[in-house]
């Protein structure tokens, strides 16, 4: 006599296998997304990080255009390395990205790992990439990177980053934030 519980197994052992080949299938874009970042990484900056910080990044408001199709609104939790503490929340659409910081954190925006790295190095790279783009004629303004930091007294409050320019971007930006509000992180 058959055991009864057998056909749940090879079930369950079949759906486990469609998982493990997508995760697969997901580790390989995230190691392509790894190699672009350590392209981009090497470049230089744009923008200053007190420019960046105090929100005067431009005196004309710009904008990425959008490249991939992302789901209308998403939220990406951004933890440490070893995956135990919170940092962050990105609220993302389409078209803008929304950081804010774990209500149990502090970040001192003055700080190195997010003023001349985050900022000026990813950050401004990419309003530099894009504003070359509008200079050439090949963007306007309105399509163009722009992003603003809000903080209290050099603590942050809130990441707006709008038309970041797709999932590569997206990739980017989100490691190097978890990287930078890992080096920061207070506890409040």
């Amino acid at each position: 006599m058959a055991n009864p519980k057998i056909p749940v197994l090879l079930e369950l052992r079949k759906e486990l296998e469609n998982e493990l080949n997508e995760l697969k299938a997901r580790i390989r874009r995230i190691e392509e997304y790894i190699g672009a970042l350590d392209v981009s990484i090497t470049t230089s900056s744009f923008a200053t990080a007190d420019s960046a910080i105090t929100g005067t990044s431009s005196t004309t408001p710009i904008q990425a255009p959008v490249t991939d199709t992302i789901p209308e609104l998403r939220s990406i939790v951004l933890f440490n390395k070893g995956r135990d503490l919170e940092l962050a929340t990105l609220e993302v659409t389409s078209q803008e990205i929304t950081g804010i910081p774990a209500p149990h954190a502090i970040y001192d925006i003055k700080r190195g790992a997010f003023a001349r790295f985050f900022v000026e190095r990813i950050l401004g790279k990419f309003q530099e990439e894009d504003r070359h783009k509008v200079e050439a004629g090949s963007m306007t303004w309105e399509n163009a990177f722009d992003f603003e930091v809000r903080a209290d007294d050099g603590i942050l409050e809130e990441i707006n980053i709008k038309n970041y320019g797709g999932e590569v971007r997206l990739a980017e930006i989100e490691r190097a934030l978890r990287w930078a509000l890992e080096k920061i992180y207070r506890a409040r």
